[in-house]
C-alpha cells in the first residue's frame, strides 16, 4: 500500500470565500473557510495512506497539519508544482479545502482510482472544476486549476486517468448556490430519518 502526501492549498484571512461577499461579512466567510479546512485537514488525518498533510498557505495555518509550505503568491499552479517537488512524494493528492461533506471513503476512492490508473481527478457538481487530484507517482505534472480546470487536468493527463464523482468530493461551498444546495441535502437526509450526524452521502 503507497503512503500518499496530501497537498491542501488555503487563502489568507480577508480573500477566503469572496464570491460569498454578498452574504457573509468578511469575518464570517474567514470563520466559515477555517471550519471547511479542519474539517477537510482531520479526514485526512483518519486516510490510512495519507502519510503528510501539507498546508499550502500564505501564513502558518491555525488549521491542523503535518507541514506548512508558504505560498509565496506566484499564482496556485505554480505554487502546488513547487510545494510538490519540496514534498518529493511519490504519491500526492491535491485536494481542496471546502469540501463539507468529504469522508475517509472519498479520499480512499480517488487514491485508488490513482493506483489503478496512474492518476485521478474529481470534480466539482458542475462538472467543470477539479476538487481533488491524485498522481501516483513522481512524474512532472502542470497544474491547470482555474476555469474549466476539470477538461484541462484529463487533457493533460490522458484518456487513462481514473475520475472519482461522488458527493462528497463534489460539493464545495464558494456560492450561494452551493451553500443552499448543500442545505438541501441536510435537510433530505434530516427528512429521510439519518441520525447519525453525517451526511447519508458521505458513506457512498
Amino acid at each position: 500500500m503507497s503512503e500518499w502526501v496530501a497537498i491542501v492549498p488555503l487563502k489568507p484571512p480577508g480573500e477566503r470565500k469572496t464570491r460569498l461577499s454578498a452574504h457573509l461579512a468578511a469575518d464570517e466567510r474567514d470563520r466559515l473557510a477555517e471550519l471547511l479546512a479542519d474539517h477537510v485537514m482531520r479526514i485526512l488525518a483518519e486516510t490510512p495512506r495519507i502519510r503528510t498533510r501539507i498546508v499550502l498557505a500564505a501564513e502558518r495555518p491555525s488549521v491542523p497539519h503535518d507541514r506548512w509550505i508558504a505560498d509565496r503568491g506566484r499564482g496556485l499552479n505554480a505554487e502546488l508544482a513547487d510545494a510538490r517537488r519540496s514534498a518529493r512524494p511519490a504519491a500526492s493528492l491535491v485536494i481542496h479545502a471546502d469540501l463539507p461533506g468529504l469522508c475517509v471513503a472519498d479520499v480512499d476512492a480517488v487514491i485508488d482510482l490513482a493506483e489503478q490508473h496512474g492518476s485521478a481527478v474529481a470534480p466539482d457538481r458542475h462538472s467543470t472544476g477539479t476538487n481533488a487530484l491524485a498522481l501516483a507517482d513522481d512524474r512532472p505534472f502542470d497544474f491547470a486549476f482555474g476555469a474549466d480546470s476539470f477538461a484541462r487536468h484529463r487533457a493533460r493527463l490522458g484518456g487513462q486517468c481514473g475520475v472519482a464523482t461522488r458527493p462528497g468530493l463534489a460539493l464545495d461551498l464558494d456560492t450561494q448556490a452551493d451553500m443552499e444546495f448543500a442545505l438541501e441535502i441536510l435537510r433530505r437526509d434530516v427528512r429521510a430519518g439519518c441520525g447519525n450526524g453525517r451526511s447519508a452521502h458521505s458513506t457512498r
